[in-house]
């Protein structure tokens, strides 16, 4: 090989590594390493009963990782929530309790979360059908651990975050009507764009305008331009320097004003890590989220 070839490779074969090293960061800030999970833990598959097929009131849940849940499984696990299913990464119903997001037999690879594990979307779902007369519903898991805002931009292809959350919700509903959006995301676009993927990372200054859009889109593409949607504000600042622009995401969250969606609080509550909140603190999140979801739909 000639000298200006070699060094040529060379470089090459040195930026393809510094980039997966900072994908590898990047992913694993937001994700537990995976590992065989028992089969008992996965939530059953389940037939809808004939009184709840069609009347579904049915959830998307968006995001990162704090949305699909990285406490861990408390043991025993809950019972399952009566009147609560979970339409499955692999497409089929399943009883309502944790591991909500679980990626067993997943089918868009594109939002697998293998270290899924208890978060807020179950809690969420108690205290809503509370709230809301003992109504059935329908979780859709479609959050994705580590995921920028600028991976949820429209795309329609199915191997995007956003065309698979879609495409999801399309296929749920036929149990049932798509009554509102949950979304918990904001971690990784507080990151320093080194530890980042480029083509991943938006301005954190300009997430507020990111967001419009994509609630926008999301609405537009379902057909409910007036679709309830609870957002969770970043939690506590974290106390190492991969997120220089916590406080700067935050104060865009703080600024977003859009009808039919609201905020939560969530700096109050207690983190297992860097950024992710244990069983106490994703059980206070759901409860937020119900109160907040409870109050738009009582608007409609």
């Amino acid at each position: 090989m000639r000298p200006n070839l070699r060094a040529a490779a060379i470089l090459s074969l040195t930026f393809a590594a510094g980039a997966l090293a900072s994908a590898l960061v990047l992913r694993n800030t937001d994700k537990r390493a995976s590992s065989p999970r028992p089969e008992a833990t996965v939530p059953a598959r389940v037939p809808l009963p004939p009184e709840h097929l069609g009347a579904l009131s049915l959830f998307i849940l968006a995001g990162q990782s704090n949305m699909s849940g990285r406490a861990p499984l408390p043991n025993p696990l809950p019972p399952a929530i009566p009147g609560v299913y979970i339409f499955g990464n692999d497409g089929r119903w399943h009883e309502g309790r944790e591991p909500v997001d679980f990626a067993e037999d997943q089918i868009d690879d594109v939002s697998a979360d293998p270290g899924a594990g208890a978060g807020p979307a179950a809690a969420f779902a108690a205290a809503l059908r509370d709230k809301r007369g003992g109504h059935p519903i329908g979780l859709v898991p479609c959050a994705k651990g580590g995921s920028s805002l600028a991976e949820w931009r429209r795309h329609l292809g199915e191997h995007t975050l956003y065309g698979s959350c879609l495409k999801r919700a399309r296929a749920a509903s036929t149990a049932g009507t798509i009554s509102g959006v949950l979304f918990f995301q904001g971690e990784t676009d507080a990151m320093d764009p080194a530890l980042t993927a480029a083509d991943a990372h938006p301005n954190p200054s300009h997430w507020a305008a990111a967001f419009q859009s994509f609630v926008a889109d999301l609405r537009r593409d379902l057909g409910a331009p007036d679709l309830p949607l609870v957002f969770a504000e970043l939690g506590p600042p974290p106390t190492d320097g991969r997120f220089p622009a916590w406080e700067r995401v935050k104060e865009q969250q703080r600024a977003v004003m859009i009808p039919g969606v609201a905020r939560i609080r969530t700096d109050d509550l207690p983190l297992q890590d860097a950024v992710h909140f244990g069983l106490e603190g994703y059980e206070a999140i759901g409860k937020r989220f119900a109160e907040a979801m409870d109050g738009l739909l009582r608007r409609e």
